[in-house]
């Protein structure tokens, strides 16, 4: 039986015990502490898996299913910082509560973790910018399989419980708090810079997208993104579409939950100022078509629900960026005709979502207007010629959003 305790900050860095996780050979077993659920300010960490309640919460643990709530694996290490914490960490962390116990405090969201009832959070440490390059080369030591200088030891942990695959880690620069993210040896381009025009082109495209800074230092170009789970003192709760819908595993696929129009519809269940979420998510959609950002899984989008408020809203775009592998078919359905880019996908979208004709049609125009003039911007940020030729096919099926505008306009 393993077991940790969660630990909720309410704003203004007020860390509160939420409640006990409970794990076994069978299933989790989640119980909130009597306290927070009397407690005014108190929210449930999962509006539709684990509703504040004063009863035994469930979670089957399965060969699909961890037994884990999904929102509590939110807020802990994803690829990377597994791989960080078990180079890292004497004994390494095997289980996900030993993950979620070492990274805690590491992650995104609001949600932070102990081992006993009366043990509060570790304070977040201070990551001056100045730490960079030291960073860098740890993760620079991990991707390539090398054993880590151990007089690096005081930066081990930054950024350990971060999501995603990519190497990172958390920074502080300029009174703002960033994730800087780190080139691979095995990167096809240099996707530091790749990664900062997408993000610059979802922005002029419409889409609400944390700022970006593209820096360097001795050991390469690091892309800094502005965290928006952070507002000064305040952390924001935020929970993945994967972890509301209860999907962990490719094997449970279910197209009607796991696509653009699913994430509307989680949406205006679970929110509630979505007056323009159809329209939102839709351009997303027609982005990501545009520049073949084909790795949109559902935990590469998410809700949150910001320190004293009620309402979750869908959180800024994050990870947008041309996958050079994979291309033409996406992580998660476009439509009621699935994952691959069509004309008929983009009309059955848009139905779905209760776009008009002339909404979906404006919104592919915004769209192709910013990404068209795709090598143009790469260009202007001194993204080689050789790189620019591998992204050709990441930007091809633009043509579908072209063809979706003749046809609809013929």
């Amino acid at each position: 039986m393993e077991k940790l305790f969660v630990h909720a900050d309410l704003g203004a860095g007020k860390k509160v015990l939420a409640g006990q996780l409970l794990v076994d050979d069978t299933s989790g077993r989640f119980k909130y502490a009597r306290a927070y659920v009397e407690n005014p300010g108190a929210f449930a960490l999962d509006p539709v898996n684990l509703p504040l309640t004063r009863e035994i919460l469930m979670n089957p643990r399965t060969r699909e299913a961890p037994g884990v709530f999904g929102v509590l694996i939110d807020a802990g290490p994803d690829e990377w910082g597994r791989r960080q914490l078990a180079k890292t960490r004497q004994p390494p962390p095997v289980t996900n509560v030993e993950f979620l116990l070492a990274a805690s405090g590491e992650g995104v969201g609001a949600l932070h973790f102990s081992a006993a009832i009366d043990e509060q959070p570790k304070p977040t440490p201070p990551r001056p910018f100045e730490d960079l390059v030291h960073l860098q080369q740890i993760a620079g030591d991990i991707e390539a399989g090398r054993e880590v200088d151990r007089s690096l030891e005081p930066y081990f942990f930054h950024g350990s419980g971060l999501g995603g695959a990519r190497p990172k880690t958390l920074i502080d620069y300029d009174g703002k708090s960033w994730i800087a993210k780190f080139a691979r040896e095995s990167d096809l381009v240099d996707m530091c810079k790749v990664e900062f025009v997408a993000m610059r082109m979802a922005r002029e495209a419409g889409i609400d997208v944390p700022d970006v800074q593209l820096t360097s230092t001795a050991r390469g170009p690091v892309l800094m993104v502005g965290r928006f789970d952070r507002t000064g003192d305040e952390q924001h709760h935020l929970i993945s579409v994967a972890s509301l819908i209860n999907k962990f595993d490719i094997g449970q696929y279910d197209e009607a939950a796991m696509s653009y129009p699913g994430i509307f519809q989680l949406g205006n269940r679970i929110g509630t100022a979505t007056a323009n979420l159809a329209a939102v998510v839709f351009r997303r959609m027609l982005f990501n078509i545009a520049i073949g950002n084909t790795d949109d899984h559902l935990r590469n989008h998410a809700f949150y629900k910001k320190a004293g408020e009620a309402q979750y809203l869908l959180t800024p775009g994050y990870d947008i960026v041309p996958n050079t592998g994979l291309q033409g078919s996406h992580a998660i359905a476009l439509g009621a005709f699935g994952n691959v880019p069509s004309v008929d996908n983009l009309k059955a979208a848009a139905l779905r979502t209760g776009l008009s004709e002339s909404e979906g049609l404006q919104i592919a125009h915004e769209v192709l207007a910013v990404t068209e003039g795709w090598e143009t911007h790469m260009r202007e940020a001194e993204v080689s010629a050789p790189d620019i030729a591998i992204l050709q096919r990441c930007f091809a099926f633009q043509s579908v959003l072209t063809n979706y505008i003749n046809r609809s306009q013929g």
